[in-house]
């Protein structure tokens, strides 16, 4: 492995997030290879470029038990074998349930992360107000009632107004500020006094964010930011920053720094009215990466590279932020500009609650119908031209700042906002980056519902055959499927799966089948080794499987049959160029009553594409063909005497644009769902049979649990 060109490996969290694709691209750009991972699939990461590999683990705050035991398995199956740095780069609010855990994956990967003892300091938020009375920081002076009864006899000695927030939250969500005596009491109330809120004292001036870099105690990296507008306006995140210099929050800083004995980074929030003369306030101290760490680096202080360095024991070279920078969030930022312009038009009174409407409804997730309900209000109420000449005015002011995707040049990031889509059918809610609820509301849902789509599983090669494996992984996941891969060196288990999918790719190496390998051709072993295990595990645990172009091929290779190593001795009618193929459709001729005609409702003609250059000789052992084209060659066949077991020679994910391509992966997804629910029965069966005789159950195959643990072998 060339050390010069990874210098290092890097797991990094909470993998659906701007945060985490700013921390990627900085770490890829110098080398290190980075590994992203979330409790959702369809993430930012997933789709950058800057990313070589991405995995799913349990929700941190709901399953914390599982979740640690997902990491740990990642983190033992990348570990480098080479001797390279490797480094566990929390992100987010996971962050102290990683650094409480320390000691399950140290020393295997260290962790940039301080110490649970000094993230106790401070979090949650109320600890902050117990260190700054210890410390004599300079904060906001804090209550926390711990009932309404005791709130309603704190608010007469109170002076409005007063700031209502969480002891738990981020981007703003839940934060509020309150003018009377009776908006404290239903703010307070909506919270929920299960974990009782802070109420602070409001101080004048604007909020300052400075995030540092610390070792031991001492400040390695500081700078500061303020935002010049937010979304929503009245408490919200930066949409629009500004770099400003950092030395009047120095003094508290490292006053904080030094008696927390801070290792790690950590974003410092102020309070401060601008003036010289006064000291800012210390309100807020997040333990992990901030939603403008994008700002920090484009200022030049790039934090996620300096942890890294001081995380693996490198010499830190001494760095300053440029004053003056200015960068916009995207999205956020362009909320901001409507809203002003709203904000600001004389006309707009008439559709002020229906804008407050929409606001409420993006932060509870429902934004179609936000922007449905405020754009005809807007229409209603406004001058429409005079708005888009506000508006563009505003856009053009920013139209140079740099933002997290435009500067990324990461085509694909894009998708990763599907991540919504993709907690709501794995977790069965938004998630709560776009929706923010009450301690109160949310107690009912502290256990997360039972999985409701089935994990497919995709083979491919280690590297390459992106927009295929893109193209399988969106037609698994519109089909009602959870898509993840497999590769060698990610082979997985047998118990995790639900259905698989043998993927296209190289050619199948021809000794497995007696031909004679060609001259300079760089055939795929490992994946070869990892699909023959996986072909035998498939059968021993009753998994469907569908087999695509290569996939089918090596199914019937598996099954003793063999392969024309090429078509030359075909007549085809199709184009020469491999491109033009993709467009291509020629007609096959189906079998009736073969599984495939049945799935795909096609019992006697189907067009499909013709990408293939080899294709299925003599028919494996158990198999039967279903589908062949004008020339006699093969382009299905299945296993009848198998509940799912099916292959096919075209490429039917680039093909769900028509009905037949649709019904074969729902009717794989289907195959899949029951197989889990017979697992599932069968370790229930297993159970009850147990307790009778007073042992412990077995534990299930479905899931992240085993009743018989077939390990796939790579080499």
């Amino acid at each position: 492995m060339n050390r010069r060109k990874h210098p290092g490996r890097v797991i990094l969290t909470y993998g659906r997030s701007l945060m985490a694709l700013v921390i990627a691209r900085s770490l890829a750009e110098r080398g290190v290879e980075v590994i992203g991972c979330d409790d959702v699939n369809l993430t930012v990461l997933g789709f950058s470029r800057y990313v070589k590999e991405t995995f799913t683990v349990a929700h941190w705050e709901n399953e914390p038990e599982q979740y640690l035991e997902d990491l740990e398995a990642a983190v033992l199956e990348y570990a480098p074998t080479d001797g390279r740095p490797y480094v566990l780069m929390p992100v987010f609010r996971e962050i102290d349930l990683i650094a409480r855990n320390r000691q399950r994956f140290e020393p295997t990967i260290k962790i940039a992360a301080p110490s649970e003892r000094s993230i106790a300091r401070v979090t949650p938020k109320h600890k902050l107000a117990e260190l700054a009375k210890e410390q004599k920081l300079a904060t906001p002076k804090t209550w926390r009632p711990e009932s309404l009864q005791d709130l309603k006899k704190l608010a007469p000695q109170l002076e409005y107004p007063l700031i209502v927030k969480p002891v738990d939250g981020a981007g703003g969500r839940g934060v509020s500020c309150v003018k009377s005596a009776d908006a404290l009491y239903k703010d307070a109330a909506a919270l929920g006094f299960e974990t009782p809120p802070l109420i602070q004292e409001c101080i004048e001036g604007e909020d300052y964010c400075v995030p540092v870099l610390a070792r031991a105690g001492e400040i390695t990296a500081i700078m500061a930011y303020r935002n010049l507008t937010t979304f929503p306006s009245e408490a919200g995140a930066g949409a629009v920053r500004e770099t400003i210099d950092e030395t009047p929050f120095r003094k508290e800083a490292e006053k904080l720094i030094a008696a927390t004995k801070w290792d790690g980074v950590a974003q410092l929030d102020f309070r401060w009215n601008g003036q010289r003369e006064t000291t800012p306030r210390l309100i807020e101290v997040n333990a992990r990466f901030w939603a403008g760490i994008f700002h920090s680096v484009e200022s030049g202080l790039d934090f996620p590279w300096l942890l890294y360095q001081q995380t693996i024991g490198a010499k830190l070279h001494e760095e300053e932020a440029v004053v003056g920078a200015v960068t916009k969030t995207s999205g956020a930022w362009l909320l901001a500009a409507i809203e002003d312009v709203a904000e600001s038009d004389p006309h707009f009174n008439a559709a002020a609650e229906a804008w407050r409407e929409a606001k409420t409804r993006i932060k509870s997730g429902k934004v179609l119908a936000a922007l449905e309900n405020a754009g005809k209000a807007v229409g209603e109420s406004f001058n429409l031209s005079r708005a888009i000449q506000d508006l563009q005015r505003a856009l053009r002011e920013l139209e140079d700042a740099p933002s997290e995707l435009s500067a990324a040049k990461d085509p694909l990031v894009g998708f990763g906002a599907l991540f919504v889509l993709s907690s709501l059918v794995r977790h069965g809610k938004l998630p709560p980056e776009v929706t923010y609820k009450s301690g109160e509301e949310s107690s009912e849902e502290e256990l997360p519902p039972p999985r409701k789509r089935p994990v497919i599983g995709i083979t491919k090669p280690e590297n390459g055959d992106t927009l295929a494996f893109l193209a399988m992984k969106f037609a698994v996941w519109a089909a009602g499927g959870e898509p993840v891969k497999i590769t060698a060196r990610a082979p997985r288990e047998p118990h995790t799966i639900d259905g698989l999918i043998f993927g296209g790719g190289a050619d199948v190496y021809p000794r497995r089948y007696q031909g004679t390998p060609k001259d300079g051709y760089r055939y795929d072993l490992a994946r070869g080794d990892m699909e023959a295990s996986w072909a035998l595990a498939a059968r021993r645990h009753n998994l469907p499987v569908l087999g695509v172009c290569r996939g089918a091929q090596m199914l019937n290779v598996l099954a003793g049959g063999t392969l024309h190593a090429d078509l030359s001795s075909f007549t085809h009618n199709r184009p020469k160029n491999i491109i033009w193929r993709f467009f291509h459709r020629m007609p096959v001729r189906m079998r009736a009553r073969t599984r495939l005609a049945k799935v795909t409702e096609c019992p006697r003609q189907m067009r499909v594409n013709a990408i293939h250059e080899q294709a299925i000789d003599r028919v494996g052992v158990g198999l039967n063909v279903s589908a062949r084209e004008a020339n006699g060659v093969i382009q299905g066949i299945e296993d009848s005497k198998r509940a799912f077991w099916i292959g096919v020679q075209f490429h039917p994910e680039f093909l769900i644009y028509r009905a037949p391509f649709r019904r074969l992966f729902k009717a794989l997804i289907a195959a899949a769902r029951e197989r889990a629910k017979d697992r599932y029965a069968d370790y229930i069966e297993r159970q009850d049979a147990k307790q009778k005789n007073n042992q412990p159950a077995s534990a299930p195959e479905t899931g992240s649990i085993s009743s018989q643990r077939t390990i796939v072998n790579a080499p």
